[in-house]
């Protein structure tokens, strides 16, 4: 819990204004971010005597050990900052939405004859989108019906129309040849064939105003523009046309059949409803328009420590404010199931983000409250869906774990376990993956990647593995083994000793002592010391860093450099270093540079022990990058390393240069033999063996996410520049 001295400075020093504001837990990671219409009369609630709390925000002030925030100009600008701050952040304690990197849209782009794709963001470029849908497979499914009635075209080929020949094909241009054309579907009669010039723009087109209309639920319209062009067909004895209209109007009337629902004031409205169970809000929202249900989603979001009994609406307005910044298609009715605390501000931003008036209506009794009804019952469906592999996941897992245990000869509950593994190709864009089972459940938000900084153009598994480990491990080490440290100021006390030192070792000499810090063990001895000069808000330097003979292997030297970045008020922290020393630094969080900044090289001359070439060795750590990570504070109770003894061996280092007693073996794909650091021989289990499975599973899952974030690597690295 916050003290109660800056607790009272902050509260003296809010100011009567629209903002954000931003509650910090002890390990500085933000766990819940709010927006205000008055900062200081929002915050003061929260802190009011004898305010009666609900338990989520009970424990919420618990963790809370500081608040900062931002002043903005409106409670529109307020709102639209918690938004952008709640998707980079996705604290403990707010209402997120989760999965919204699977969201898919529908994108039109502004071209002669426009191509139909799903993507997966929206791009400022003039292109119609519709959406957000929850699953890709369904809107494709959509498309390959769209296509049976309205051919349009999908491939990557830019198509420009030349000139339109009233009598024959159109001459068109093509560029961008990524396939050959004409193209399959041309063939079966999916597509008119713009890329050799069988369509007239017109056509084309009207095509594509058949599938919008589709899309925005205008039925209507399609069949009567349908019905127009068979009659026209008819009555020019063009029946063989005029029958494949007939039959397009068939499957049209069929696809449109499955949709209807009674909602006869043929309005457009949006039903959405919610059920909260297991720290989750399942939701479920209607489309509807010209009185027909067009379309059904559902999403999940995170909802820690809610009351599942009773509406919460922060869980409702969270749901509107996050899914109406993305949606593309907004109706003037929404219908929602209980009030809203900020009623006028969820609308006033549903109508920014629209460019029109909406209503927001909590029906009670009638036809609009049966559609609520309708949404809620598939909110529970929704929910009981994942209840089940939820349940059965959690009961195999736990008697899975309880075997593993024995087979390990482990004493205590595996309930965290961490699996390992590297991917390269040839030795290039070497990376590391760290994966988390809970449980016996894989938990995705704990999934880490590692990109190599100590291992470049050469194969090198011990190593990479060595640095992976070095790096998810050494602040657990650090906080295990260095309680007798204290970081602080530099005291006259030392300062002769450090003065000596510096002059001793070849150190850079100057620097003001009141930019020095110690590390100083049990209060009374000095265990190391480091500077930081300032040189401007991008850029600070590290000088002088040196540990005492005596306390080398002791791992104080991260926490040293740890702390002194703390104090850096710049971004980007610098250090000039030794070449045998690089490798120490870049497990640590540094990366080395190529540009050097000009206060770093206009401040002083470089050491020749630093250079490398003519060039001095520079390494920077960058502090945006460092956040507090949650899955980085836990300890594992098993390690799993995908590889052999060699492999094995490499963890086994790393924990004993760390001095960290956790479970660690390794799992060879080929015979799936499990390696231990207590036998020399591997121990082989049945291939139906439970235990083997969840092994295989962690390394399975490990295995792929390397390969994937690599393939990423590859793919920007060879990506063409612009």
């Amino acid at each position: 819990m916050i003290e109660e001295k800056k607790l009272k400075r902050i509260l003296k020093n809010l100011p009567d204004s629209p903002g954000v504001y931003k509650m910090s837990d002890k390990e500085g990671a933000v766990i819940y971010i709010g927006k205000a219409k008055s900062l200081r009369s929002r915050v003061k609630q929260y802190f009011q005597k004898n305010y009666q709390h609900s338990t989520r925000t009970q424990k919420l002030l618990e963790k809370m050990v500081d608040l900062e925030y931002t002043v903005v100009d409106s409670e529109l600008e307020a709102r639209i900052l918690e938004l952008t701050l709640l998707h980079q952040l996705t604290p403990k304690y707010n209402v997120v939405m989760k999965d919204d990197k699977n969201y898919v849209y529908f994108r039109i782009p502004q071209e002669d004859f426009p191509r139909i794709t799903i993507v997966r963001k929206i791009q400022k470029d003039k292109a119609k989108y519709y959406g957000p849908k929850t699953a890709a497979h369904k809107a494709e499914d959509t498309l390959k019906v769209l296509r049976k009635s309205f051919p349009y075209r999908h491939c990557g080929l830019d198509i420009d129309l030349i000139k339109e020949n009233p009598k024959g094909d159109s001459e068109v241009k093509i560029s961008h040849k990524v396939i050959k054309y004409p193209c399959m579907y041309y063939f079966i009669k999916q597509c008119y064939g713009p890329c050799i010039g069988k369509c007239k723009k017109a056509d084309y087109r009207a095509q594509i105003d058949n599938i919008e209309n589709f899309l925005h639920g205008k039925s209507e319209n399609i069949l009567n523009a349908l019905n127009v062009d068979m009659t026209t067909a008819a009555k020019n004895k063009d029946f063989e046309k005029a029958a494949r209209i007939r039959d397009r109007i068939t499957k049209v009337k069929e696809i449109l059949e499955k949709q209807k629902i009674s909602d006869p004031n043929q309005e457009e409205r949006d039903i959405i409803n919610y059920v909260v169970t297991r720290d989750n809000a399942f939701f479920n929202l209607f489309q509807i328009r010209d009185g027909k249900l067009i379309g059904q989603e559902n999403f999940t979001l995170s909802a820690r420590d809610l009351d599942e009994n009773s509406p919460d609406p922060e869980v409702l307005e969270s749901f509107l404010l996050q899914y109406y910044k993305i949606a593309t298609d907004i109706p003037k009715e929404i219908l929602v199931p209980h009030s809203l605390e900020n009623d006028a501000d969820i609308k006033e931003f549903i109508e920014e983000q629209s460019g029109k008036k909406i209503s927001i209506i909590i029906p009670k009794i009638g036809t609009k409250n049966h559609l609520l009804e309708m949404s809620l019952n598939n909110a529970k469906i929704y929910a009981d869906r994942h209840k089940p592999s939820w349940q059965e996941e959690s009961y195999l897992g736990e008697k899975v774990l309880k075997d593993l245990q024995k087979l390990l000869n482990v004493k205590t509950p595996l309930k965290r376990i961490e699996c390992y593994d590297i991917s390269h190709l040839s030795g290039t864009d070497t990376v590391g993956s760290m994966i988390v089972f809970e449980n016996g459940i894989p938990k995705n938000n704990m999934y880490r990647k590692f990109k190599l900084r100590t291992v470049e153009n050469k194969p090198d598994d011990y190593k990479s593995l060595e640095e992976v480990l070095t790096r998810r491990l050494s602040k657990i080490a650090n906080e295990i083994h260095n309680k007798n440290y204290v970081f602080k100021k530099a005291t006259k006390k030392y300062q002769k000793t450090i003065e000596t030192i510096i002059k001793k070792e070849d150190l850079r000499i100057g620097i003001d002592f009141k930019n020095f810090y110690i590390l100083e063990k049990n209060n009374k001895t000095l265990a190391g010391f480091a500077a930081i000069t300032e040189y401007s808000k991008k850029a600070s330097e590290i000088n002088d860093f040196y540990v005492m003979p005596k306390e080398r292997g002791n791992h104080i030297g991260y926490k040293i450099l740890n702390n002194i970045i703390g104090k850096a008020k710049s971004k980007r922290v610098y250090l000039i270093c030794r070449q045998e020393l690089k490798d120490y630094y870049l497990t640590n969080g540094f990366e080395e540079i190529k540009t050097i900044p000009e206060e770093l090289l206009k401040s002083h001359d470089i050491c020749t022990k630093c250079t490398v070439g003519n060039k001095p060795l520079i390494v920077a750590y960058d502090k945006l990058k460092h956040k507090p990570d949650e899955s980085f504070e836990k300890i594992p109770d098993l390690i799993v390393i995908d590889g052999g003894k060699g492999q094995l061996q490499a963890g086994l280092n790393v924990l004993k240069n760390l001095n960290l007693s956790i479970t660690c073996i390794s799992l060879a794909k080929q015979l799936e033999e499990i390696f231990t650091p207590w036998a020399k021989k591997s121990i082989i289990l049945p291939r139906n063996n439970e235990a083997l499975k969840l092994l295989q599973r962690a390394r399975d899952e490990a295995h792929r996410f390397a390969i994937g974030f690599n393939h990423d690597l590859r793919a920007k690295r060879l990506r063409p520049s612009k």
